[in-house]
């Protein structure tokens, strides 16, 4: 019984520490989401997964100089403001920084997350502050993808030894949209139930 108890103890020291090591890198930042059932909620702390993509990427490989490296991204956004890719690729462990950007037919440009009102469509829309509107892409260092997920996983604050630390709060959450703003995150409903009818009337 006490080596189960041993065991037990040392599984969940590893779940946490893992779970740690993730979340030093999310900062507050409040959000006000979109489910898929429609309900509008909030989070402080939080990491959106935006799915799996297969890259191509260029890496400096000790002793080759600059390769080309396949690759499996998995994207996440964090609550810190940016985007954070990692995955393994044909020359191991392999992670980048893709940048968000809004595309308006054959025009481009890079946005930040402060400059969004809203963003619906499971992610694949955008809307700015300045009422501008477009597809929102991810680019992976020049190769540009659109969300295949849009689920969202809420960290907590947790007091562990007299520290607090971020630990997974909540199951996955399916989401349609978000804005940093309530106001927003109507509007965001708003727009995904036009876009919705939209979609049915075709």
């Amino acid at each position: 019984m006490l080596l189960s108890r041993k065991v037990l103890l040392t599984l969940s020291l590893i779940t946490l520490v893992f779970s740690a090591g993730f979340a030093r890198n999310i900062l507050e930042k409040k959000v006000f989401y979109v489910n898929n059932t429609n309900k509008i909620g909030q989070a402080k702390f939080w990491v959106i997964y935006l799915g799996g993509f297969d890259v191509k990427l260029t890496r400096n490989i000790p002793g080759e100089g600059d390769v080309p490296v396949e690759a499996k991204m998995n994207l996440q956004l964090l609550s810190s403001g940016y985007v954070e890719g990692n995955g393994y690729g044909t020359k191991g462990k392999v992670d980048c920084l893709p940048t968000m950007l809004i595309v308006n037919g054959q025009e481009e440009r890079r946005i930040v997350i402060d400059s969004i009102d809203f963003v619906y469509d499971f992610g694949r829309k955008v809307k700015l502050l300045t009422g501008e509107t477009g597809d929102l892409v991810l680019d992976i260092e020049g190769n540009k993808v659109t969300a295949k997920k849009f689920l969202m996983r809420e960290y907590k604050l947790t007091t562990y030894y007299g520290e607090e630390i971020l630990k997974e709060g909540s199951t996955e959450i399916p989401l349609v949209g978000f804005s940093m703003t309530q106001d927003g995150s109507v509007r965001a409903l708003k727009a995904q139930t036009a876009l919705d009818a939209a979609q049915q009337a075709q």
